[in-house]
Protein backbone atom coordinates (compact mmCIF):
# COMPACT_ATOMS: atom_id res chain seq x y z
CA UNK A 1 0.00 0.00 0.00
CA UNK A 2 3.01 2.40 0.87
CA UNK A 3 4.33 1.86 -2.47
CA UNK A 4 1.16 2.23 -4.34
CA UNK A 5 0.67 5.67 -2.29
CA UNK A 6 3.99 6.75 -3.44
CA UNK A 7 3.13 6.04 -6.96
CA UNK A 8 -0.12 7.56 -6.83
CA UNK A 9 1.36 10.83 -5.47
CA UNK A 10 4.58 10.76 -8.57
CA UNK A 11 1.03 10.61 -11.09
CA UNK A 12 -0.54 12.92 -9.05
CA UNK A 13 2.80 15.82 -8.86
CA UNK A 14 2.92 14.83 -12.80
CA UNK A 15 -0.44 15.41 -13.23
CA UNK A 16 -0.18 19.20 -11.55
CA UNK A 17 1.88 19.89 -14.68
CA UNK A 18 -1.20 19.96 -17.34
CA UNK A 19 -2.30 23.07 -16.65
CA UNK A 20 1.14 24.68 -17.53
CA UNK A 21 2.46 22.62 -20.52
CA UNK A 22 0.70 23.20 -24.17
CA UNK A 23 -0.28 19.61 -25.91
CA UNK A 24 2.03 20.52 -28.63
CA UNK A 25 4.61 19.24 -26.65
CA UNK A 26 3.64 16.51 -24.29
CA UNK A 27 -0.16 15.67 -25.52
CA UNK A 28 -0.81 12.93 -22.77
CA UNK A 29 -0.65 15.62 -20.06
CA UNK A 30 -3.99 16.76 -21.14
CA UNK A 31 -5.41 12.81 -20.79
CA UNK A 32 -4.19 13.03 -17.04
CA UNK A 33 -6.02 16.07 -16.60
CA UNK A 34 -8.90 14.33 -16.70
CA UNK A 35 -8.20 11.92 -14.08
CA UNK A 36 -7.93 14.39 -11.42
CA UNK A 37 -11.21 13.88 -10.24
CA UNK A 38 -10.82 10.43 -9.89
CA UNK A 39 -7.20 10.89 -8.45
CA UNK A 40 -8.57 13.14 -5.68
CA UNK A 41 -10.51 10.25 -4.89
CA UNK A 42 -8.21 7.35 -4.85
CA UNK A 43 -5.66 9.87 -2.60
CA UNK A 44 -8.92 10.39 -0.06
CA UNK A 45 -9.16 6.60 0.00
CA UNK A 46 -5.04 6.28 1.07
CA UNK A 47 -5.22 8.75 3.59
CA UNK A 48 -8.71 6.92 5.25
CA UNK A 49 -6.43 3.70 5.17
CA UNK A 50 -3.51 5.38 6.47
CA UNK A 51 -5.51 7.26 9.21
CA UNK A 52 -6.91 3.91 10.46
CA UNK A 53 -3.63 1.61 10.59
CA UNK A 54 -0.53 3.71 10.34
CA UNK A 55 -1.63 7.57 11.08
CA UNK A 56 1.98 9.49 10.03
CA UNK A 57 1.62 8.30 6.43
CA UNK A 58 -1.31 9.90 6.20
CA UNK A 59 0.78 13.03 5.90
CA UNK A 60 2.03 12.13 1.79
CA UNK A 61 -0.87 12.32 0.12
CA UNK A 62 -2.17 15.07 2.27
CA UNK A 63 0.77 17.36 1.13
CA UNK A 64 0.39 16.22 -2.12
CA UNK A 65 -2.92 17.43 -2.21
CA UNK A 66 -1.87 20.94 -0.48
CA UNK A 67 0.10 21.98 -2.45
CA UNK A 68 -2.39 21.34 -5.38
CA UNK A 69 -5.34 23.08 -3.10
CA UNK A 70 -5.73 25.62 -5.75
CA UNK A 71 -6.90 23.12 -8.35
CA UNK A 72 -9.26 21.46 -5.59
CA UNK A 73 -11.25 24.77 -5.46
CA UNK A 74 -11.78 24.46 -9.39
CA UNK A 75 -13.51 20.90 -9.01
CA UNK A 76 -15.55 21.45 -6.11
CA UNK A 77 -16.98 24.45 -3.88
CA UNK A 78 -18.68 23.93 -0.22
CA UNK A 79 -20.77 27.42 0.04
CA UNK A 80 -21.61 29.47 -3.13
CA UNK A 81 -22.75 32.93 -3.16
CA UNK A 82 -26.69 33.89 -3.88
CA UNK A 83 -25.88 37.53 -4.03
CA UNK A 84 -23.26 40.32 -5.12
CA UNK A 85 -20.46 40.64 -3.35
CA UNK A 86 -19.61 44.40 -4.78
CA UNK A 87 -21.81 47.57 -6.08
CA UNK A 88 -22.80 46.61 -9.74
CA UNK A 89 -24.56 48.89 -12.38
CA UNK A 90 -28.08 47.99 -12.26
CA UNK A 91 -29.28 44.40 -11.50
CA UNK A 92 -27.51 42.77 -13.97
CA UNK A 93 -28.46 39.84 -16.05
CA UNK A 94 -29.06 35.94 -16.05
CA UNK A 95 -27.21 34.12 -18.52
CA UNK A 96 -27.33 30.40 -19.08
CA UNK A 97 -25.09 28.45 -21.49
CA UNK A 98 -26.31 24.85 -22.82
CA UNK A 99 -25.38 21.72 -25.13
CA UNK A 100 -28.51 21.00 -26.38
CA UNK A 101 -27.19 17.99 -28.35
CA UNK A 102 -29.16 19.51 -31.54
CA UNK A 103 -32.31 18.92 -29.28
CA UNK A 104 -32.12 15.12 -29.66
CA UNK A 105 -32.94 15.35 -33.21
CA UNK A 106 -32.40 11.70 -33.97
CA UNK A 107 -33.65 10.20 -31.58
CA UNK A 108 -36.78 9.65 -33.85
CA UNK A 109 -39.60 8.41 -31.79
CA UNK A 110 -38.59 10.80 -28.79
CA UNK A 111 -37.15 14.32 -30.13
CA UNK A 112 -40.30 16.09 -30.05
CA UNK A 113 -40.56 15.20 -26.18
CA UNK A 114 -36.96 16.22 -25.25
CA UNK A 115 -37.29 19.61 -28.06
CA UNK A 116 -40.65 20.26 -25.62
CA UNK A 117 -38.93 19.55 -22.32
CA UNK A 118 -35.70 21.65 -23.00
CA UNK A 119 -38.32 24.53 -23.93
CA UNK A 120 -39.86 23.98 -20.91
CA UNK A 121 -36.18 24.65 -19.01
CA UNK A 122 -35.72 27.66 -20.71
CA UNK A 123 -39.56 28.68 -19.77
CA UNK A 124 -38.28 28.16 -16.00
CA UNK A 125 -35.11 29.65 -16.08
CA UNK A 126 -35.93 32.63 -18.02
CA UNK A 127 -32.25 33.93 -18.76
CA UNK A 128 -31.26 37.07 -20.20
CA UNK A 129 -28.29 35.51 -22.37
CA UNK A 130 -29.34 32.08 -23.90
CA UNK A 131 -25.64 30.82 -25.27
CA UNK A 132 -26.60 27.47 -27.10
CA UNK A 133 -24.35 24.94 -28.42
CA UNK A 134 -25.23 22.08 -30.73
CA UNK A 135 -28.34 23.78 -31.81
CA UNK A 136 -30.61 23.09 -34.42
CA UNK A 137 -32.72 24.77 -36.91
CA UNK A 138 -34.49 24.51 -40.21
CA UNK A 139 -37.62 26.14 -41.20
CA UNK A 140 -38.70 22.81 -42.89
CA UNK A 141 -42.34 21.91 -42.01
CA UNK A 142 -41.05 17.96 -41.32
CA UNK A 143 -38.92 19.29 -38.38
CA UNK A 144 -39.70 20.96 -35.02
CA UNK A 145 -39.69 24.45 -34.49
CA UNK A 146 -36.24 26.44 -32.46
CA UNK A 147 -35.13 29.26 -33.76
CA UNK A 148 -38.44 31.07 -34.79
CA UNK A 149 -40.33 29.68 -31.47
CA UNK A 150 -37.48 30.81 -29.05
CA UNK A 151 -37.61 34.25 -30.59
CA UNK A 152 -41.50 33.90 -30.77
CA UNK A 153 -42.18 32.99 -27.33
CA UNK A 154 -39.89 33.70 -25.25
CA UNK A 155 -38.40 37.70 -24.32
CA UNK A 156 -35.72 37.21 -26.44
CA UNK A 157 -35.49 40.24 -29.06
CA UNK A 158 -31.76 39.94 -31.01
CA UNK A 159 -30.71 36.66 -31.72
CA UNK A 160 -27.11 36.01 -33.36
CA UNK A 161 -26.48 32.82 -35.02
CA UNK A 162 -23.85 30.55 -37.06
CA UNK A 163 -24.27 27.26 -39.19
CA UNK A 164 -21.21 25.71 -40.09
CA UNK A 165 -22.52 22.59 -41.00
CA UNK A 166 -26.13 21.80 -43.27
CA UNK A 167 -28.13 19.19 -43.81
CA UNK A 168 -30.70 17.84 -45.75
CA UNK A 169 -33.80 19.80 -45.97
CA UNK A 170 -32.55 22.85 -44.80
CA UNK A 171 -31.14 21.81 -41.72
CA UNK A 172 -28.92 23.58 -39.92
CA UNK A 173 -26.09 23.15 -36.84
CA UNK A 174 -24.23 25.42 -34.94
CA UNK A 175 -24.23 27.82 -31.92
CA UNK A 176 -26.45 30.65 -31.45
CA UNK A 177 -26.92 33.59 -29.02
CA UNK A 178 -30.43 34.91 -27.64
CA UNK A 179 -30.70 37.96 -25.69
CA UNK A 180 -33.23 40.00 -24.33
CA UNK A 181 -30.80 42.76 -24.33
CA UNK A 182 -29.71 44.91 -27.83
CA UNK A 183 -26.57 42.82 -29.75
CA UNK A 184 -24.69 45.77 -31.25
CA UNK A 185 -21.96 44.11 -32.76
CA UNK A 186 -21.25 40.60 -34.02
CA UNK A 187 -18.79 38.64 -35.76
CA UNK A 188 -17.43 34.97 -36.05
CA UNK A 189 -13.96 33.78 -34.95
CA UNK A 190 -12.62 30.68 -37.47
CA UNK A 191 -10.98 27.42 -36.68
CA UNK A 192 -9.72 26.67 -40.26
CA UNK A 193 -8.43 23.51 -38.93
CA UNK A 194 -11.47 22.37 -37.51
CA UNK A 195 -14.26 24.39 -39.58
CA UNK A 196 -17.17 22.44 -37.68
CA UNK A 197 -16.15 23.46 -34.40
CA UNK A 198 -17.15 27.03 -34.12
CA UNK A 199 -17.31 30.50 -31.93
CA UNK A 200 -19.24 33.76 -32.07
CA UNK A 201 -18.83 36.67 -30.05
CA UNK A 202 -21.83 39.41 -29.34
CA UNK A 203 -21.71 42.89 -28.27
CA UNK A 204 -24.43 43.29 -25.79
CA UNK A 205 -25.74 46.29 -23.77
CA UNK A 206 -26.20 45.71 -20.58
CA UNK A 207 -27.56 48.46 -17.79
CA UNK A 208 -26.17 51.24 -19.82
CA UNK A 209 -22.43 49.01 -20.45
CA UNK A 210 -21.50 47.03 -23.39
CA UNK A 211 -20.07 43.66 -22.59
CA UNK A 212 -18.72 40.90 -25.02
CA UNK A 213 -20.39 37.21 -25.32
CA UNK A 214 -18.21 34.34 -26.78
CA UNK A 215 -20.20 31.10 -27.23
CA UNK A 216 -17.93 28.07 -28.29
CA UNK A 217 -18.19 24.49 -28.94
CA UNK A 218 -14.71 23.29 -28.89
CA UNK A 219 -12.91 20.40 -30.63
CA UNK A 220 -14.47 17.07 -28.80
CA UNK A 221 -12.83 13.48 -29.53
CA UNK A 222 -15.59 12.51 -32.47
CA UNK A 223 -15.81 8.99 -30.36
CA UNK A 224 -18.48 6.84 -32.63
CA UNK A 225 -20.54 3.75 -31.45
CA UNK A 226 -17.78 1.55 -31.74
CA UNK A 227 -15.88 3.42 -29.56
CA UNK A 228 -18.78 3.97 -26.78
CA UNK A 229 -19.69 -0.06 -26.95
CA UNK A 230 -15.86 -0.22 -26.33
CA UNK A 231 -15.53 1.53 -23.41
CA UNK A 232 -19.28 -0.23 -22.04
CA UNK A 233 -17.84 -3.52 -22.51
CA UNK A 234 -14.11 -3.00 -20.48
CA UNK A 235 -13.83 -6.00 -17.66
CA UNK A 236 -11.45 -8.09 -16.59
CA UNK A 237 -12.45 -10.76 -19.36
CA UNK A 238 -11.91 -8.35 -22.47
CA UNK A 239 -9.57 -10.51 -24.57
CA UNK A 240 -5.83 -8.56 -25.19
CA UNK A 241 -6.18 -7.91 -28.80
CA UNK A 242 -9.32 -6.36 -27.99
CA UNK A 243 -7.88 -3.59 -25.50
CA UNK A 244 -5.09 -2.81 -27.86
CA UNK A 245 -6.96 -2.40 -30.98
CA UNK A 246 -10.17 -0.37 -29.26
CA UNK A 247 -7.41 1.74 -27.23
CA UNK A 248 -5.35 2.67 -29.70
CA UNK A 249 -8.36 3.58 -31.46
CA UNK A 250 -9.41 5.91 -28.49
CA UNK A 251 -6.06 7.59 -27.94
CA UNK A 252 -5.71 8.35 -31.52
CA UNK A 253 -8.81 10.16 -31.33
CA UNK A 254 -8.06 12.04 -27.86
CA UNK A 255 -4.93 12.41 -29.02
CA UNK A 256 -6.73 14.72 -32.34
CA UNK A 257 -9.06 16.33 -29.64
CA UNK A 258 -6.74 17.60 -27.99
CA UNK A 259 -4.28 19.24 -30.64
CA UNK A 260 -6.80 20.35 -32.18
CA UNK A 261 -8.12 22.70 -29.23
CA UNK A 262 -4.88 24.28 -28.65
CA UNK A 263 -5.39 26.49 -32.12
CA UNK A 264 -9.18 27.04 -31.11
CA UNK A 265 -8.16 28.37 -27.61
CA UNK A 266 -5.16 30.39 -28.86
CA UNK A 267 -7.36 32.35 -31.77
CA UNK A 268 -10.02 32.66 -29.07
CA UNK A 269 -7.71 33.88 -26.32
CA UNK A 270 -5.87 36.47 -28.70
CA UNK A 271 -8.95 37.65 -29.64
CA UNK A 272 -10.64 38.36 -26.23
CA UNK A 273 -7.57 40.32 -25.20
CA UNK A 274 -8.03 42.86 -28.13
CA UNK A 275 -11.47 43.49 -26.61
CA UNK A 276 -12.36 46.93 -26.33
CA UNK A 277 -15.30 45.32 -23.58
CA UNK A 278 -15.37 43.35 -20.71
CA UNK A 279 -15.99 39.70 -21.72
CA UNK A 280 -18.00 36.26 -20.78
CA UNK A 281 -16.94 33.22 -22.17
CA UNK A 282 -19.86 30.75 -22.50
CA UNK A 283 -19.68 27.18 -23.59
CA UNK A 284 -18.75 23.67 -24.22
CA UNK A 285 -14.97 23.41 -23.66
CA UNK A 286 -14.51 19.85 -24.08
CA UNK A 287 -11.89 19.86 -21.17
CA UNK A 288 -11.68 20.45 -17.71
CA UNK A 289 -10.30 22.75 -15.30
CA UNK A 290 -6.78 20.78 -15.05
CA UNK A 291 -6.37 21.45 -18.20
CA UNK A 292 -4.45 23.17 -20.62
CA UNK A 293 -6.97 24.98 -22.34
CA UNK A 294 -8.47 25.56 -19.47
CA UNK A 295 -6.02 27.38 -17.85
CA UNK A 296 -5.22 29.67 -20.96
CA UNK A 297 -8.27 30.97 -20.05
CA UNK A 298 -7.92 31.12 -16.09
CA UNK A 299 -4.91 33.43 -17.16
CA UNK A 300 -7.12 36.41 -18.22
CA UNK A 301 -10.78 35.36 -16.65
CA UNK A 302 -12.46 33.89 -13.15
CA UNK A 303 -14.76 31.25 -13.54
CA UNK A 304 -17.88 31.50 -12.17
CA UNK A 305 -17.81 28.55 -10.86
CA UNK A 306 -15.21 29.13 -8.31
CA UNK A 307 -16.59 32.79 -7.81
CA UNK A 308 -20.12 31.47 -6.55
CA UNK A 309 -20.96 27.81 -7.37
CA UNK A 310 -21.39 24.99 -5.10
CA UNK A 311 -20.66 21.06 -4.75
CA UNK A 312 -18.94 19.19 -7.59
CA UNK A 313 -20.45 20.98 -10.51
CA UNK A 314 -20.09 18.05 -13.24
CA UNK A 315 -22.03 18.83 -16.53
CA UNK A 316 -21.01 15.71 -18.70
CA UNK A 317 -23.23 12.98 -18.43
CA UNK A 318 -22.34 10.54 -20.91
CA UNK A 319 -19.83 7.75 -20.64
CA UNK A 320 -17.16 9.44 -18.45
CA UNK A 321 -19.84 11.08 -15.80
CA UNK A 322 -19.30 14.42 -13.23
CA UNK A 323 -16.28 15.87 -15.95
CA UNK A 324 -16.96 19.66 -15.78
CA UNK A 325 -16.70 20.34 -19.16
CA UNK A 326 -19.31 23.95 -19.49
CA UNK A 327 -17.84 26.36 -18.11
CA UNK A 328 -19.03 30.19 -17.54
CA UNK A 329 -16.36 32.57 -17.70
CA UNK A 330 -15.49 36.34 -17.42
CA UNK A 331 -13.11 39.18 -16.92
CA UNK A 332 -12.36 41.32 -13.74
CA UNK A 333 -14.63 44.02 -14.38
CA UNK A 334 -17.71 41.70 -14.22
CA UNK A 335 -18.98 39.76 -10.89
CA UNK A 336 -21.52 36.66 -11.03
CA UNK A 337 -23.17 35.21 -8.24
CA UNK A 338 -25.57 31.97 -7.56
CA UNK A 339 -23.85 29.85 -10.41
CA UNK A 340 -26.12 26.78 -10.64
CA UNK A 341 -25.05 23.25 -12.58
CA UNK A 342 -29.01 22.64 -13.22
CA UNK A 343 -30.05 19.22 -12.63
CA UNK A 344 -31.55 17.91 -16.03
CA UNK A 345 -30.69 15.32 -18.11
CA UNK A 346 -32.12 16.18 -21.45
CA UNK A 347 -28.88 16.22 -23.81
CA UNK A 348 -25.63 14.50 -22.72
CA UNK A 349 -24.37 17.80 -20.72
CA UNK A 350 -25.90 20.08 -17.64
CA UNK A 351 -26.64 23.40 -17.94
CA UNK A 352 -25.01 25.71 -15.99
CA UNK A 353 -26.25 29.55 -15.44
CA UNK A 354 -25.90 32.63 -13.50
CA UNK A 355 -26.15 36.34 -12.42
CA UNK A 356 -23.53 38.61 -13.81
CA UNK A 357 -22.94 42.40 -13.68
CA UNK A 358 -21.10 44.78 -14.14
CA UNK A 359 -18.97 46.30 -11.25
CA UNK A 360 -19.39 49.88 -10.32
CA UNK A 361 -15.32 50.48 -9.96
Amino acid sequence: MWWINVLAVLVLFVTYLAPYVSPRYFWPLALLAFTYPYQLLVHIGLMGWWAFFRPKRVLLSGVALLLGWSHIGDHVQLFGRSSPSSEIHGEGVKVLSYNVRVFDLYNWTHNVHTRDAIFELFHREDADILCLQEFFHSPNKRFFRTKDDLMRNFRYTHLHEHYPQHGRYDSHFGVATFSTRPIVARGVIAFPENPNNQCIWSDIQVDGDTIRVYNAHLASYHFGNDDYAFIGSLDTDTPSDTLKSGGLRILKRLKAGVLRRVGEVDRIVEHMAASPHPVVYCGDMNDVPMSRAYGQFREQLTDAFTESGRGLGGTYIGKLPSLRIDHILHSEELETWDFRTLPDELSDHRPVSCRLGVRTQ
